[in-house]
């Protein structure tokens, strides 16, 4: 089973007969709701929205496939020593009280991606403070958020949920010229490092758009499949002996 990034229900998914039988996520899909961004960017948004959350029931498949020793910051285990990078703790306890202080983000983990290098991280936040914030004040620490993150050349999802169940609420995601990023330091290599971002943060426009893209990979996991099978079934006849009469 696999859940599809913040669904609020688990989808099944085929394995792959083989690594030829591998699609690439339909970010053309998304084009008809924003005809402007860039097919590099397209793509990015695509594979935020149907990547694998670290929830205990997607925990094995989303180990398999982020890169090993990748998972570089986990807010709930802080080092108290060294600063663990990409770091957000500035933008958690900078929130205002209207925002709900720290108490509005309850952790974050970041990683890459191992088939893509996408760089990405995961914040979880409190659902009943989030639901009374308006729109613009979402906005604004999506924002705030994701622009740390752009900085440190990662990608941000927001979620909200448990251990068992995440529900995207939001993502900041960026056309970066070199996965993984330039150095945190080097600002100018940063700013030369991306081309343009683009946020969203309609929770209904997320689940509807990541139950079509995974419902039209699996179509095509199951053609890539099927093709692969009929050309193995092709070589085989043509490699086997003839049968002596």
């Amino acid at each position: 089973m696999l859940a599809i990034a913040g669904a609020s229900l688990l989808l099944a998914a085929p394995s792959p007969a083989s690594a030829e039988a591998e699609v690439a996520c339909p970010s053309e899909m998304l084009t008809p709701y924003w005809p402007e961004r860039s097919p590099q960017l397209h793509q990015t948004f695509c594979e935020l929205l149907v990547f694998p959350t670290a929830t205990l029931p997607n925990s094995e498949t989303f180990t398999d496939r982020i890169v090993d020793g990748s998972l570089s910051s986990d807010s709930r285990r802080a080092s108290a020593d060294t600063m663990t990078l990409p770091s957000l703790w500035w933008n958690r306890d900078s929130l205002t009280p209207r925002l709900g202080g720290r108490r509005l983000v309850d952790s974050w983990i970041s990683y890459q991606i191992k088939d893509t290098a996408t760089t990405v991280i995961d914040v979880v936040i409190n659902p009943q403070i989030w639901s009374i914030l308006t729109y613009n004040e979402r906005y604004a620490v999506l924002n705030q958020f994701g622009t740390t993150a752009r900085d440190f050349g990662y990608n941000l999802r927001f979620f909200q949920g448990n251990s068992r169940n995440y529900r995207m609420m939001g993502l900041y995601a960026c056309d970066f010229v070199d996965q993984p990023s330039a150095s945190p330091n080097d600002s100018l290599a940063l700013e030369d490092n991306v081309q343009t971002c683009s946020a969203n943060l309609d929770a209904g426009l997320i689940v509807l758009l990541q139950r079509n893209l995974l419902a039209e990979s699996e179509r095509r996991q199951q053609a890539a499949q099927a093709a692969a099978a009929e050309d193995s079934l092709q070589s085989a006849e043509v490699t086997s002996p003839p049968i002596a009469n």
